[in-house]
């Protein structure tokens, strides 16, 4: 008995040390997914995009662009919102987008991951918008929905 007990503990000590590594992916993101539609028919929309910056920035991150119904956008993570001028076909409109951040534990051996998440309309000039996932995860291709 005391050998088929020993022989159980020394099996169990070999296949934990045989283990793979952590899986140490994070699917979280600090990107946001726009995706735009037409108001009169809720399809997807293609935009002409003059420009389009971050407002406390002068750097451009569209310039003369026409894009099919989705665009990325960097939000910054020193702060808890972030603010973008668009300059398109349809004159100039204002997005403020509100969020909050925190850090959680994936693994010793992985370390932290940031999450984003509370993600809202905190002011838009457009002609409705509508959140559609409130945390920005990589897996997720349309965070808010914005209408023309």
């Amino acid at each position: 008995m005391k050998s088929g007990i020993l022989f159980f503990i020394v099996i169990l000590c070999v296949v934990m040390a045989c283990q793979d590594e952590a899986d140490c992916i994070s699917s979280t993101t600090d990107f946001v997914n726009l995706r735009f539609y037409k108001v009169e028919d809720n399809e997807t929309d293609t935009i002409e995009f003059f420009s389009l910056k971050p407002l406390a920035s002068d750097s451009t991150l569209l310039s003369d662009t026409t894009i099919n119904s989705v665009i990325r956008l960097p939000l910054d993570l020193n702060a808890t919102s972030t603010s973008f001028v668009f300059d398109t076909e349809f004159g100039r409109d204002t997005l403020i987008l509100g969020y909050e951040t925190s850090t959680r534990l994936i693994s010793e051996e992985c370390g932290i991951e940031l999450l984003v998440f509370g993600l809202q309309s905190l002011r838009n000039d457009f002609d409705s918008i509508q959140v559609v996932n409130d945390i920005l995860v990589e897996e997720i291709n349309e965070d808010i929905r914005i209408y023309n």
